[in-house]
Formats: C-alpha cells, sequence, structure tokens
C-alpha cells in the first residue's frame, strides 16, 4: 500500500479513537485539517480514485451510506457529542475493559466542587446548549429541523442531574453513542475520498441477495437452465415455479 495510503488509514483511525474516548474537539481538529470537506465541502464534491482494472465494483454498483454524510448534520452531532461529554460525572475509559479487571468508576464529588467553579461550568454547558440550538434552527429542512430540536431537548435534560449517569436519561452517556457517531464519521471520510465504505465482496453479496429476494417477491420464473442457488450447475437443480430467495450461507456451504 502507498505510503499516502497508509497516513490516510492512520489518520482514521486516530479520529475515530478520539471520538470513542470522547475527545471530540481533537477529533474535529484533525476532520478540519486533513479532511476539511466532511464537515465543510458539499456532497456533491468527490474524489475519484484511479483503479488499475479501470472501472470498479463500487462504481458499478453504488453504496448509500445509511447513515447521514451532509456537514451540516456532521458537524450537529459532532458537537451533541461534545456537550454531552462535557455533561459527563463519572469517566468512560476507551477502550473499555472487563469490569472485574477495573475497579469500579466513582462520580466526581460535585457536591464538594467550588460554588463558583460549579456555576461557571453550568454556564459554559448552558452557553453550548444555546449554540447547539441555535445551530439546529438553520437546518433548512423542516422535518430534520424538528428532529435535532427534539434530540437537543432531550440530551438538555443532563444538565438537570448532578450525576446523569445514573438518570433516566443516561443512554446519551454510553459507549454506543460514541460509537455510532465514530462509525458516522468514518463512511463520511471514505465518502468524502472516494473510497468504498463496504468491500467489495460485501457489496457483491448485497448486491445478489437484493436482487433475488426482490425477483422471489415478485414471483419472477427462471428461464430454462439458469442456475439457481445455491448449486451451481443447473442438472441438480429441480423445476421451480419461482426463484428463491438467495440463501449466502447455503451458497458458500455449496461451494
Amino acid at each position: 500500500m502507498p505510503e499516502y495510503d497508509l497516513r490516510q488509514v492512520e489518520l482514521r483511525q486516530e479520529i475515530r479513537a478520539h471520538i470513542l474516548s470522547g475527545r471530540v474537539d481533537e477529533a474535529t481538529s484533525l476532520l478540519n485539517e486533513h479532511f476539511p470537506t466532511v464537515l465543510s465541502g458539499p456532497v456533491a464534491e468527490r474524489t475519484t480514485l484511479p483503479s488499475a482494472e479501470g472501472i470498479r465494483i463500487a462504481d458499478a454498483i453504488p453504496y448509500i451510506s445509511p447513515t447521514s454524510v451532509e456537514p451540516i448534520h456532521l458537524v450537529l452531532n459532532l458537537r451533541i457529542l461534545s456537550f454531552i461529554e462535557a455533561c459527563r460525572t463519572i469517566p468512560l475509559p476507551y477502550p473499555v475493559h472487563d469490569p472485574g479487571d477495573t475497579p469500579q468508576q466513582t462520580p466526581i464529588q460535585v457536591d464538594n466542587a467550588d460554588p463558583e467553579v460549579s456555576l461557571e461550568n453550568q454556564l459554559a454547558l448552558l452557553s453550548k446548549a444555546q449554540k447547539l440550538l441555535g445551530l439546529a434552527n438553520t437546518l433548512p429542512n423542516a422535518r430534520e429541523r424538528e428532529l435535532y430540536l427534539k434530540e437537543l431537548k432531550n440530551v438538555s435534560g443532563l444538565l438537570a442531574y448532578k450525576v446523569p449517569e445514573h438518570s433516566s436519561i443516561s443512554k446519551y452517556l454510553t459507549q454506543e453513542r460514541r460509537e455510532a457517531v465514530a462509525d458516522q464519521i468514518h463512511r463520511a471520510i471514505l465518502d468524502r475520498t472516494g473510497q468504498p465504505s463496504v468491500s467489495s465482496l460485501e457489496l457483491l453479496a448485497r448486491h445478489t441477495s437484493t436482487v433475488w429476494s426482490f425477483a422471489h417477491q415478485v414471483g419472477a420464473k427462471p428461464r430454462p437452465g439458469m442456475p439457481i442457488p445455491p448449486t451451481a450447475s443447473p442438472t441438480e437443480q429441480k423445476e421451480v415455479e419461482t426463484v428463491p430467495p438467495f440463501d449466502l450461507e447455503r451458497f458458500l456451504e455449496s461451494r
């Protein structure tokens, strides 16, 4: 692999590690420095990488990311995660260790904190929440704006608890939340740099499964002599009224 490509992989891994560790500002700085179009550029502008074989499978079978790669959505999700991390009172280390191997984390002693410092922290969090609200209100799509405003209303509830990790909305402070944002950012980087988000093999398997499942649903009949998965030879097939759905596991076992 060329040195440039290796460096790109290292940067993506570093950004992901920052997000998974709750260091959102550090991840954002790396994105702005090395992948500036992820958080600011138009989605239509993508880099097409040359291929020695000509057209790639990823070009022939377009892949749509399951999560948004719109810059405004990515910025909002990163800032919301940053706000959540600022509300955290119980450290959440990464990598996550076996609970039996590490001592249980205890909350920061909020009651014993300097009142002036606590007030300053609360004001800083309120300022973050207000800025997030203002950013969400700039969304041009009314439905998206409504969804984000609802999300911000729920997340802002963390301010009501001294130890939000023990509250009814502690789900926002889990590692899964970090992972979801890290995965979305990773897909967005690959999308902007012209890299496939999934391997060619996985893309082909998904495409084949979808096509055969659709053909089965509409009752498509196979042409005479056409191989039917999972058997490769048409002579081993029985006459069928409609094509069966594609079963990848059975297909692999038959090879």
